[in-house]
């Protein structure tokens, strides 16, 4: 009788496999329908969904804890007959990805030399980041009869995937084909640029899916994988620590390497879970049961249970204890990682590396030997789970494997606001994709609030063909306005400047059919402002009249030729019958007739120049108040304009505290904040008095009602007021704790981003926008 020769260690497991004969073949999908629903096996079918990063490295231990609880709880709505495989896609940073949305061409403008500076301080950022962007995905996978029944279950539990994971505050948006093909695509090919895939169009002209994505040529060796431009390895976590870490997923993918991490996660039944931790506790006292019928055997009556026994003991019953009482579930979990190098020597290094980083949570990282294909099947999102080896853990272990880390902005057609502190990425938002683009910069003086403004100006100003529009009571944005060739406005009782309080373009008032009603709100504002509360029903009454009387021609004529005056008005008003009237104009007079009166005559200045600025430095602190009402104004005005030209417009109002030390103002202001948005515009405020504008019920509403906050360094008493009102964390606080200049937290929408945007001193740039003290030119 022959015996079958022992198996060399050397040798390959036996198991049958399919020898593909072209690259395509490696792709283990055998349908793909128009809806991205695709069939993975016979009755296997598969769905994807990117979702958005939430900043759970920079939450406080409470709100950390609450993170984990909220996914548990997504994971423990997972069908029983389905699976989850959540995908962390790393891909390198690329410069010619970014030439069209970030870096500045040339306009032959007079502003290409900064241009190019600004494009280079770009590129140092970028550099400066971690190197790579990181993508995450949500692969749910079913067995069904046909591809119909998976559509319903995938409808069902996108759902409810959804619904998770708005309670995480993370956005979830289901792939279609060309999303799907590209995730795979800059996995093979990541220096080749994907067209859009038309499926509809591959299968009239006979061409295979994988056409779109597949590499040129690979060829699997033991422990690795040959690709046309490089080498990968597919690792799987082989032995787990007793105590799981939350960060271990986070730092293996800090890895500068393109590469992919997937956990897979297979909820059991309840039913199949009660019967399966019966079985175990049956095995286990089984086991105990021999081993002290042995020590009886031996007369050893008084051994006591090993170890290893009363572990295993202990482990059942806490898994059954979990299981019944706390709403636990068993959770078949594996973890697979994809790596990449140009070299089969920095393949070794870096799979050294992720076996160090593991090993320093007590997790041991091992490569799939002769098993680098199933590996490689399991670890990309196509929604399989080819690798054999599980790991049992309840949803509370199981969600420890966190797969969120910081999140990031990284916008089509945003701004660069610097570098995540966290990350390192680029900060990329966009003002337009919030409801309200308007913007609030806050800070202790020398934070770099004005830096932070004109660094968003300069990027502007680079950009885009948008007007950009400054209230500057302290003089310090003059030497980046020259530079950029705007215009400067000095705005003072002794200047030659003249703006007319009354002008009014078209589409003035929100409704159009009624603008003088705005208007004469507008005129009553100021006469508040003049005589305070002694402004009474009579008052307004004659002021309104006086106004339709004024504008009726004006308007009549379609808003052409020259707008009423304060002078106008004064006449008008020295007119009237009543003693109230006469009362208006003499109070008015010294801002009419006297040597206040710079707002009561037709304007006298260019103010259409792209980029223009307001100095208000010497205004006075009489002609303050009612001066900023009417620049104000005079802004608004040139808004409508440019909305109706179709361009949007940027407006910054430094020091803008100033408003909500006068009542009238601070109505005034209010009405615009909320009105620009309308109009194809963005409004910024910018101070370093935070707490004397949390004692106004008016700021405070603005700030809970903005989307974006930009906060540099805050004094202690700011810190603690900003916290209460914008429910920020101990953790997130920190970051604008003693902060170095430019450095801060960003509230964007709902999410919290730490962040920091240096400016190289060598650079002209920050010669221009610096205001301290032997560094401004």
């Amino acid at each position: 009788m022959l015996k079958r020769k022992k198996q060399s260690k050397a040798q390959p497991p036996v198991r049958p496999v399919r020898l593909p004969r072209s690259v395509q073949q490696i792709v283990p999908v055998q349908r793909v329908y128009p809806d991205a629903v695709w069939q993975v096996g016979a009755t296997e079918y598969s769905k994807t969904w990117s979702f958005t990063d939430i900043n759970y490295a920079v939450a406080s231990p409470e709100d950390q804890t609450s993170i984990l609880d909220s996914w548990g709880r997504v994971l423990n709505g997972l069908a029983a007959d389905s699976r989850l495989k959540i995908t962390l896609a790393n891909r390198l940073f690329n410069k010619d990805s970014l030439s069209g949305s970030v870096f500045y061409k040339k306009k032959d403008d007079g502003l290409d030399r900064y241009r190019g500076e600004m494009n280079r301080v770009l590129m140092d950022k970028a550099k400066g980041s971690n190197g790579i962007v990181q993508e995450k995905f949500l692969t749910l996978t079913a067995n069904r009869k046909n591809e119909n029944e998976a559509r319903m279950f995938f409808s069902r539990a996108g759902k409810s995937l959804s619904f998770g994971m708005q309670r995480l505050s993370s956005t979830v948006k289901p792939l279609n084909n060309t999303e799907r093909f590209r995730v795979l695509h800059d996995f093979f090919r990541p220096d080749h640029r994907m067209k859009n895939a038309d499926v509809a169009a591959m299968m009239r002209s006979g061409k295979h899916f994988a056409d779109v994505f597949c590499p040129l040529a690979m060829r699997y060796h033991a422990d690795y994988i040959e690709l046309d431009r490089g080498f990968a390895r597919v690792l799987f976590i082989e032995e787990y620590a007793s105590m799981l870490p939350d960060k271990m997923v986070h730092d293996l993918m800090e890895l500068p390497r393109q590469m992919m991490l997937s956990i897979d996660i297979t909820p059991v039944h309840p039913q199949e879970a009660v019967k399966m931790l019966n079985r175990l506790d049956m095995r286990v006292e089984s086991d105990i049961t021999r081993w002290q019928q042995r020590q009886n055997n031996n007369n050893n009556f008084s051994a006591e249970i090993p170890y290893e026994y009363k572990q295993m003991r202990e482990v059942v019953e806490n898994y059954k204890d979990e299981t019944t009482q706390n709403d636990q579930r068993i959770m078949m979990t594996t973890t697979t990682v994809v790596h990449m190098a140009d070299t089969l020597e920095q393949l070794n290094a870096d799979t050294e590396t992720l076996k160090t980083t593991a090993s320093g949570y007590g997790c041991e990282l091992a490569a799939l030997k002769w098993q680098q294909d199933i590996g490689l099947d399991t670890v990309l999102p196509y929604g399989l789970r080819r690798v054999v080896q599980q790991r049992t853990l309840l949803t509370k272990s199981a969600s420890i494997l966190t797969p969120f880390s910081a999140q990031e902005i990284q916008q089509t057609g945003g701004i660069c606001y610097g570098n995540n502190a966290v990350s390192g990425n680029m900060i990329l938002a966009n003002r337009a994709l919030l409801k309200n683009g308007n913007c609030i910069r806050l800070g202790v003086p020398g934070a770099g609030k004005s830096m932070s403004a004109k660094w968003e100006i300069g990027q502007v100003l680079l950009s885009t063909n948008d007007d950009v529009l400054i209230l500057d009571p302290e003089n310090e944005f003059t030497p980046m306005v020259g530079a950029f060739g705007g215009t400067m406005i000095d705005v003072s009782g002794s200047s030659a400047v003249r703006i007319n309080a009354m002008d009014m373009e078209k589409g003035y008032a929100d409704n159009d059919k009624n603008p003088l009603a705005d208007k004469s709100e507008f005129i009553m504002s100021l006469f508040e402002q003049i005589m305070g509360d002694d402004v009474n029903a009579r008052h307004r009454s004659i002021i309104d009249r006086c106004i339709k009387d004024l504008y009726a021609g004006y308007i009549a004529g379609g808003y052409h030729g020259k707008s009423p005056t304060l002078t106008d008005l004064y006449n008008m008003l020295r007119e009237q019958d009543e003693d109230e009237a006469r009362e208006l104009a003499l109070s008015a007079e010294l801002f009419i007739t006297g040597s206040l009166g710079i707002f009561s005559q037709e304007t006298n200045v260019d103010q259409h120049n792209r980029l223009t600025s307001y100095n208000i430095l010497d205004l006075g602190e009489q002609l303050m108040p009612l001066g900023m009402l009417v620049i104000l104004e005079s802004v608004y005005n040139r808004v409508l304009q440019n909305w109706r030209a179709g361009k949007r417009t940027w407006v910054f109002v430094d020091e803008f505290s100033i408003f909500f030390r006068y009542p009238f103002a601070t109505s005034y202001f209010l009405r615009m904040w909320k009105r620009l948005r309308k109009r194809n515009a963005y409004m910024t405020g910018i101070t370093q008095n935070v707490g004397e504008m949390l004692r106004s019920k008016d700021a405070r509403w603005l700030f809970a009602n903005s989307e974006f906050i930009i906060m540099l360094s805050q004094s202690a008493s700011d810190r603690a007021d900003l916290a209460e009102l914008l429910h920020i964390s101990d953790a997130q606080l920190s970051y604008v704790e003693n902060a170095d200049p430019s450095c801060g937290l960003m509230k964007f929408g709902s999410a919290f981003i730490p962040f920091q945007n240096d400016i190289p001193k060598h650079t002209e740039l920050y010669r221009l926008m610096t205001t301290k003290a032997g560094e401004w030119e």
